[in-house]
């Protein structure tokens, strides 16, 4: 029995749609990170400005460890040297330092520190640039081989559900609400799925949801769709519908 229910579920998840499930995405929490990050790109394009030119080796450094290439790669060494010459004119010398060591080392502050800002405010979007994510290939197919897929794909469910129910808990069969990579076709399992699941079916009021709800926990599960209809306010012009999207694992 075991192995028959293993065989269906895997001749379900063969048939669904190509890529793992995506859960919902927090558009809230994702445009918060997007804005953080365009803050620290600029807090990284302006770092030698703010460290009068310090972190230009730095922030040259992370650019190259991004996008390499030869300007990158030139502009760190010439940064680099530049500062390198201007603390160790000074730092040869005990104070004051000759007039031409303080010359240098002002002018390399300068170009590391502005020229340095300037560069990095070029390169910004290169460097950070999001990766280029893989275009997966989807087959487009018709409003009724849609509609014949989804009906294959809830009666191979049911079939997995019946025999072995256990086995249609961990594959959170009726349950849309869970992350899964099964593929159900739009059931919903009526003993166990939250009350905004449930007013997703066909005539299932929020009303009638919470009494879905009461009676299972005082009676336990509903074996069938007509123990429903018979103890719970629904419209029996809705029973054909439901009937199609209903599953009712113990």
């Amino acid at each position: 029995m075991a192995d028959a229910a293993l065989r269906l579920a895997w001749e379900s998840s063969s048939m669904t749609a190509p890529g793992p499930y995506a859960p919902p995405v927090d558009h809230r929490k994702q445009q918060n990170r997007y804005r953080l990050g365009r803050v620290g790109t600029y807090a990284w394009a302006f770092a030698p400005l703010l460290t009068c030119g310090f972190a230009a080796p730095v922030s040259f450094g992370i650019a190259m460890g991004r996008r390499r290439d030869n300007l990158t790669v030139a502009a760190l060494v010439l940064h680099s040297a530049l500062i390198i010459a201007g603390c160790g004119s000074i730092g040869a010398y005990e104070y004051p330092p000759p007039e031409w060591a303080n010359i240098l080392f002002t002018v390399s502050v300068c170009i590391t520190s502005v020229g340095g800002t300037a560069h990095l405010l070029v390169i910004r979007s290169k460097v950070w640039a999001a990766p280029a994510r893989l275009q997966v290939p989807v087959a487009h197919l018709s409003n009724a081989e849609v509609l014949d897929r989804a009906r294959k794909l809830r009666d191979q469910a049911r079939r997995t559900a019946q025999a072995d129910p256990m086995l249609a808990k961990r594959l959170a069969i009726g349950r849309p609400d869970l992350p899964r990579q099964f593929d159900d076709g739009g059931l919903v399992d009526v003993n166990h799925a939250p009350l905004h699941v449930l007013t997703s079916l066909p005539g299932v009021t929020e009303r009638s949801a919470r009494q879905i709800q009461e009676w299972v926990e005082r009676s336990g599960p509903f074996a069938s769709l007509g123990e429903v209809m018979l103890v719970i306010e629904i419209s029996p012009t809705f029973e054909h519908h439901l009937r199609e999207y209903c599953v009712f694992i113990p």
